[in-house]
């Protein structure tokens, strides 16, 4: 069975870090599939060149997913940004809104079906596959307190991106099977950010998950962050540049 896959999230317009992550994993782990859990674009400098790649991506391997973010969300809802929280998110977007090709707005609206959330069966196992949360596809974030809500026992993984930090978390809710005494597992990742990370490590970061054994592993990698924080023009803000050096 295809049992092996990679896992993206919220690579936002950074393809030196896409790059770096698609050279690891075809090195590491040779997947049967990828993921691809929302916000390609946005705050990076390149999101033409990373829709291209992706496009290269979808020749060499299946796409199990393909969501829509809130980036690709207010993109597609005719500029409206009401939902960013400062100026300069309000800005960036415009930016790269202008800065979009037909044929990569083409691939935002025609390629990454199924908005923010989509539900598979996958050898037998039930995902849900959603960028923010179950309360809300696009902007909702999926917390350790949220996972109690009994609408996800209906699941067997719920992979998630928005946040920019991973996270593996097993939660157990009653009601399951009486020979697993009484309690069904749903099991919640969240791979990172690939272009942005939020959690103190500037490395551009995946999951990989072993359908078969049930690994998963967390991936950082290098990449030369100082290429992108170049292309970074004098009328967007610095925040957006910086912040690649932390990852914060």
């Amino acid at each position: 069975m295809n049992s092996k896959f990679v896992i993206l999230s919220d690579i936002h317009a950074n393809l030196s870090a896409l790059k770096a992550v698609i050279r690891d994993f075809k090195e590491k782990y040779k997947p049967d599939g990828v993921f691809l859990l929302g916000d390609t674009v946005n705050y990076g400098m390149r999101p033409n060149e990373v829709i291209r790649e992706m496009e290269l991506l979808a020749e060499a391997y299946p796409i199990m997913c393909n969501l829509w973010g809130n980036h690709e969300k207010a993109l597609l809802d005719n500029g409206q940004f009401p939902r960013f929280s400062s100026d300069r998110g309000r800005s960036i977007l415009e930016y790269t809104k202008q800065v979009l090709t037909n044929d990569s707005f083409e691939y935002i609206r025609d390629e990454m079906k199924g908005g923010g959330l989509v539900e598979l069966e996958l050898n037998g196992c039930s995902i849900l596959c959603l960028h923010g949360n179950i309360e809300d596809e696009y902007w909702g974030k999926l917390s350790v307190e949220s996972m109690t809500d009994e609408r996800y026992s209906m699941y067997d993984y719920v992979f998630s991106g928005h946040t920019h930090v991973p996270h593996h978390v097993e939660v157990f809710y009653k009601g399951g099977n009486e020979e697993l005494r009484g309690k069904k597992k749903t099991i919640f990742l969240n791979p990172g950010s690939v272009g942005q990370p939020r959690n103190q490590n500037p490395c551009a970061q995946y999951l990989y998950w072993d359908m078969e054994t049930n690994l998963f592993h967390h991936n950082s990698v290098v990449y030369d962050i100082e290429t992108e924080r170049k292309l970074y023009p004098d009328n967007v803000d610095i925040f957006y540049r910086d912040r690649l050096l932390k990852g914060i």
